[in-house]
């Protein structure tokens, strides 16, 4: 393992606890509630120092993080500055507020990548060919670029691959340079029953276009969007198939990820760690004890009842929760390694 990749990985790490837990502190401290502890990590204490009431430590187990917050598992009678003191509302959008962040740092890191690196953009250029579809049929080869297809002039390779999906059974004419040469390929796209497009088997070349920021924005909230809906197509096809206990990776998984990733270039490790800041922030939502999902439940339950639960129910719902994720945790980690 690279030294340098093994950094990159830790401060992706960090930096996806960090924003979490920012997102609990800054809408907690907005709404009035006194915050005791800010910390990264769990253990015992590396680092720490006080600034006004709150305590704000770097600890030794880099496994999360927590924002420890008066009145946030039921103690006290909650007071003016307690989180408990506070509407139902205002105690949802701190716990929300988390997650959220996640969300938020998957945006940004897509943005940047976008805006310094590059999008990749289908090329009107010829990569790989398939044997035994029409393309390769035809005396297409890799290098050849289409400047033509069905009469129409091309101006990027998404135009010839949209076109191509539509015409399934249609006769195509291509125009194709190919060094000096000037050529002209008829084919039919055949139709791809798996995927239900016209397909003549070849891969494009990639282009990398780089997007001004406010373009770039833009693309980091729609390739965020896209990586939730992947996420949660891939958990409901994992639990229909029952492997979804034997897919789950922890710490170590990510953290290989992480650094394969760096291995393969700035572009992908940005990537890797916009869809794992993803991950966190939607598993972060799901409705499990402990979770900011469990809390938000409790909460949506008071809100529908007009009246609290009884908090030392809860507070022991969580306990167990949280030793149960612990657990779980622990498992994972040992299957990583064992997997190494």
């Amino acid at each position: 393992m690279a030294v340098p990749n093994v950094l990159a990985a830790v401060v992706a790490f960090g930096a996806m606890i960090f924003v979490h837990e920012l997102g609990h502190f800054l809408i907690a401290r907005r709404a009035g509630v006194r915050i005791h502890a800010f910390a990264l990590g769990f253990g015992p204490q590396v680092v720490g120092w006080k600034r006004g009431e709150t305590t704000y430590s770097l600890n030794l187990l880099p496994l999360g993080g927590f924002v420890r917050m008066e009145g946030e598992d039921n103690e006290g009678e909650g007071g003016p500055g307690s989180f408990r003191s506070k509407s139902v509302g205002a105690r949802m959008a701190i716990i929300a507020a988390g997650p959220l962040m996640n969300l938020v740092l998957a945006v940004i890191i897509l943005a940047m990548a976008a805006a310094t690196g590059g999008v990749p953009t289908a090329s009107p250029r010829i990569g790989t060919l398939e044997n035994g579809w029409p393309a390769a049929e035809a005396g297409l080869r890799p290098g050849d670029v289409i400047v033509a297809i069905a009469g129409a002039a091309v101006t990027s390779g998404d135009q010839v691959i949209d076109t191509i999906h539509r015409s399934a059974g249609r006769q195509l004419t291509l125009g194709i340079r190919r060094g000096t040469e000037q050529l002209t390929v008829t084919l039919t796209p055949r139709l791809d029953p798996q995927r239900g497009v016209g397909r003549i088997g070849f891969s494009p070349e990639t282009d990398w276009t780089r997007l001004n920021p406010v373009v770039a924005l833009a693309w980091g909230v729609e390739r965020t969007g896209q990586f939730v809906l992947m996420l949660g197509d891939a958990i409901g096809a994992l639990i229909r198939q029952g492997k979804f206990l034997s897919s789950l990776g922890g710490p170590v998984a990510a953290g290989k990820s992480l650094m394969d990733a760096a291995e393969s270039g700035a572009q992908s490790f940005l990537n890797v760690t916009a869809f794992l800041s993803v991950i966190i922030g939607i598993f972060n939502l799901l409705p499990i004890p402990a979770l900011d999902g469990g809390r938000l439940a409790f909460l949506f339950v008071e809100a529908v009842r007009r009246r609290p639960l009884d908090p030392r129910r809860e507070s022991l719902v969580h306990m167990v929760g949280f030793a149960l994720l612990l657990l779980l945790l622990f498992g994972l980690t040992v299957r990583d390694i064992r997997r190494l």
